[in-house]
C-alpha cells in the first residue's frame, strides 16, 4: 500500500509539475504528497525531482519512472472502463486521437452517426498531429488513433482505411495550369506546421522535384491553409478532401506541377496486441464500414 500511495502521488506531480497541484488533485496535502515522493526517491534510490526549481521538472530517471507510471494509469483506466462495460452491455466511452484531416473533416459526422446508434457510449475526440496522435496512444491516453500518414513505433500496429490525393491548389490567377520551377519557386508555399503528414509528404516530393520555395508560410490547420490560399497568399500542398467544396466552387484550383504525384493514407492506429475495450472495438468497426463507404478520390 506504501509504493501504491508514493506512485499515486508521484503520477500526480508528474501530470501537474507542481506539489500543490497534484494535492488538490489527490485531495491530499501538500506536505503529504512531498514525502511519497521522497520515500519513493529514497527507496529507488535516486533523485526523480528537481527541488531546486519551481516549474516542476523531473531528473532524467524521474521523467522515465514517470512515462511508465502514467502508462501504467491509464491501461488501468482503460480496464476499469472495459469492466463497467461488460457489466453494463451498451454503455461505455472511447478516448480517440486524430490527425487534422481526420479528426476535422471525416470523423465529425462518423461520431455524430455512431452515437446516434450507439446512445450509451461516449466518444471523446483529440485532434493532434500524428507524431503527437502516436504518442497518446503509447502512453494508452488514447485507444485509437485515425490518422494520415506512416508512423514509425514498433509497439502500433497500423490497418490502412483510405488512401487521398495531396494537391498543389491556389487561386486560379496566381500561377497557370502548368507552371514552371521558376514561377512555382518565386510563389509563396503555404504549408501545414511540421510533424503533419501532409507537410511530410509535401516537403519529400518538392525535395524529389528539385523545387525550392524561396518563401514559406506555415501554419496550424487545415482551415488556416484554405483561407490563405483563397485570399491568394500564395499556393499550398493539401489534400483534395478538404477542398472538394472550393475548387467545384471554384474559390481554388489544383495548379498543375509537373511530376508531383503524392497520396496519403489514412489509417487506424491502436497498441500492438492491446484488447480494445467493447466501446473501441465497436467504434472501430463502424468507422472502418463508413470510411470503406466513401467515393475513392
Amino acid at each position: 500500500m506504501k509504493l501504491e500511495a508514493q506512485l499515486r502521488a508521484f503520477a500526480a506531480f508528474a501530470r501537474r509539475r507542481s506539489f500543490s497541484a497534484a494535492a488538490a488533485e489527490l485531495r491530499i496535502s501538500q506536505p503529504a504528497i512531498s514525502k511519497h515522493v521522497s520515500d519513493l526517491e529514497h527507496a529507488l534510490r535516486i533523485k526523480l525531482v528537481e527541488r531546486a526549481r519551481r516549474d516542476g521538472a523531473l531528473t532524467n530517471a524521474g521523467d522515465f519512472i514517470a512515462n511508465h507510471v502514467l502508462r501504467a494509469e491509464a491501461l488501468l483506466v482503460q480496464a476499469e472502463r472495459g469492466i463497467s462495460e461488460f457489466r453494463e452491455s451498451g454503455t461505455g466511452s472511447v478516448s480517440v486521437v486524430a490527425s487534422s484531416l481526420t479528426g476535422v473533416h471525416l470523423l465529425p459526422e462518423i461520431i455524430a452517426e455512431f452515437q446516434q446508434s450507439h446512445p450509451g457510449v461516449r466518444v471523446a475526440l483529440q485532434v493532434a498531429t500524428a507524431v503527437h496522435a502516436t504518442e497518446q496512444l503509447r502512453s494508452h491516453r488514447a485507444e485509437l488513433g485515425f490518422v494520415a500518414g506512416a508512423v514509425g513505433a514498433p509497439e502500433i500496429e497500423m490497418e490502412p482505411l483510405l488512401e487521398y490525393e495531396v494537391v498543389v491548389a491556389g487561386k486560379s490567377q496566381l500561377a497557370p495550369r502548368r507552371a514552371s520551377r521558376e514561377v512555382l519557386e518565386k510563389l509563396t508555399w503555404v504549408l501545414r506546421e511540421e510533424g503533419t503528414a501532409t507537410r511530410i509528404s509535401a516537403d519529400a516530393e518538392l525535395a524529389r522535384l528539385g523545387i525550392v520555395p524561396r518563401r514559406r508560410l506555415e501554419l496550424p490547420s487545415n482551415e488556416a491553409l484554405v483561407h490563405a490560399l483563397k485570399k491568394g497568399y500564395g499556393i499550398g500542398a493539401i489534400s483534395r478532401y478538404v477542398i472538394a467544396e472550393d475548387l467545384r466552387a471554384g474559390s481554388l484550383a489544383v495548379v498543375g506541377v509537373r511530376g508531383w504525384n503524392v497520396r496519403n493514407v489514412v489509417s487506424v492506429l491502436r497498441v500492438r496486441d492491446a484488447k480494445l475495450t467493447p466501446s473501441a472495438d465497436r467504434f472501430q468497426t463502424f468507422v472502418r464500414a463508413r470510411i470503406n463507404a466513401i467515393p475513392k478520390r
